[in-house]
């Protein structure tokens, strides 16, 4: 959702709002998506960061997934990463005691010094700033694609909408085409 907002008086209404069936999916495996970092921009439109709250936990755990959004209105997420674990120097799927807890609250990139630096806080207890290749978290970022018929290519199948409004997987034949 991105609103555009009065100076004055501070009314806000929807400018555009764009989803996906995606997205919609963490919500019905109880996964609160909220928010996170402020946008920056790449070369590919504008990286940011989400939290993703496991409700299905107690406490409830909290991760982190990077995506990028297309540049222009209506702002569409064309990619995302599974949910990662950040260290100082690297971004890694979620697999230590640690991550069980982490939330992204800033973002800064250089894409000239291939550099992306992410503030976090970590365990309620701990704030800290990662330094990471940009190059490698790009490349995580884009390991779920969403084209503009909302169908999902993943590193290992595509998934879509069928006519039902249900989800249907859609193969393809070793030669590339979708059947």
């Amino acid at each position: 959702v991105v609103l555009r907002c009065a100076w004055s008086g501070g009314r806000c209404e929807v400018a555009f709002n764009s989803s996906s069936h995606l997205l919609q999916s963490y919500e019905a495996l109880g996964q609160e998506l909220r928010g996170g970092s402020p946008y920056a921009r790449v070369a590919d439109g504008y990286l940011a960061a989400m939290h993703v709250k496991d409700a299905t936990h107690t406490p409830a755990l909290y991760s982190t997934i990077f995506y990028l959004v297309e540049d222009s209105p209506p702002f569409r997420i064309r990619s995302l990463s599974p949910k990662v674990c950040l260290s100082n120097l690297a971004v890694e799927m979620t697999i230590s005691a640690t991550c069980a807890l982490q939330y992204v609250t800033g973002l800064v990139v250089d894409e000239a010094a291939n550099l992306a630096l992410v503030s976090f806080g970590e365990m309620d207890c701990h704030m800290r700033i990662a330094s990471l290749p940009l190059d490698e978290l790009l490349a995580m970022t884009k390991t779920h694609s969403i084209d503009e018929e909302d169908f999902v290519t993943s590193e290992c199948v595509q998934w879509g909408e069928d006519d039902n409004d249900s989800f249907q997987q859609r193969e393809e034949d070793p030669n590339g085409l979708q059947n």
